[in-house]
C-alpha cells in the first residue's frame, strides 16, 4: 500500500466514524429534546478566514430554554452535521447557513451558501 493510498484509506475511515458518531448523537439529542418539549431547532452557522462557529440556536416552542450543556451539544451537532455536508466551507471567503431540525418528524433541512470572489479581467494590448 502506498503512502497516498494509506492516507486516503485513513481519511475514508475517519469520515465513516464521524458519520456514525453523528447518527448516535442525533438519536441521543432527539430523545433528550423531545423529553423537554422541543419541537423544532434552528442552528445558524458561519465560517470564513479558516475559522467558524455557530451564531445562534433557536428553539421552538420559545417557552423551552436549553441548559448550557445541552445547548453546547446542539451547537456541536449542528456544526458537525452541516460540516459533513459541506466540508471546508470555513476556508477563505467562507460560507454560512442554517440547519432546521423538525423533531416531531426527525427531519433535518440544511440551507447552505458558499462565498467566493469572482474576477472579470479584460486586457487590451498593442492598440
Amino acid at each position: 500500500m502506498t503512502q497516498a493510498t494509506d492516507f486516503y484509506a485513513q481519511m475514508l475511515d475517519s469520515q465513516r466514524r464521524a458519520a456514525e458518531q453523528r447518527v448516535e448523537t442525533r438519536a441521543a439529542l432527539l430523545t433528550e429534546l423531545r423529553a423537554i418539549g422541543v419541537t423544532n431547532i434552528e442552528v445558524q452557522y458561519e465560517g470564513y478566514g479558516d475559522s467558524g462557529n455557530v451564531e445562534d440556536v433557536v428553539v421552538a416552542p420559545d417557552t423551552v430554554t436549553l441548559k448550557d450543556e445541552l445547548r453546547r451539544r446542539v451547537e456541536d451537532f449542528g456544526w458537525d452535521f452541516a460540516y459533513g455536508l459541506s466540508p471546508g466551507f470555513e476556508n477563505n471567503e467562507g460560507g454560512y447557513g442554517e440547519l432546521t431540525w423538525s423533531l416531531e418528524a426527525d427531519k433535518i433541512d440544511v440551507s447552505h451558501s458558499n462565498r467566493y470572489i469572482e474576477t472579470d479581467t479584460t486586457e487590451h494590448e498593442g492598440l
